[in-house]
């Protein structure tokens, strides 16, 4: 069975994070520091929008999400 802290350093991984970053760490609360400051730092999941992005849709483009216009033409 695999621990909690093994888990969430998994999770940091799979994230996008550096293993290497986590390595050293043993507690539950530290590596949801670092699992927050790595959302927070890639502005979440889905990328970024604010206003100016009204009536355009998310796309994967280079597998990943962004920001672009619906031009299926359905």
């Amino acid at each position: 069975m695999r621990s909690t802290v093994t888990a969430l350093k998994a999770l940091y991984v799979a994230l996008g994070g550096d293993a290497d970053d986590v390595a050293a760490l043993t507690l539950i609360p530290d590596i949801l520091g670092m699992i927050a400051a790595l959302i927070t730092a890639s502005g979440g999941m889905l990328p970024a929008v604010d206003a100016d992005d009204n009536g355009k849709v998310l796309k994967v483009a280079d597998g990943a999400w962004s920001v672009g216009t619906d031009n299926t033409g359905a």
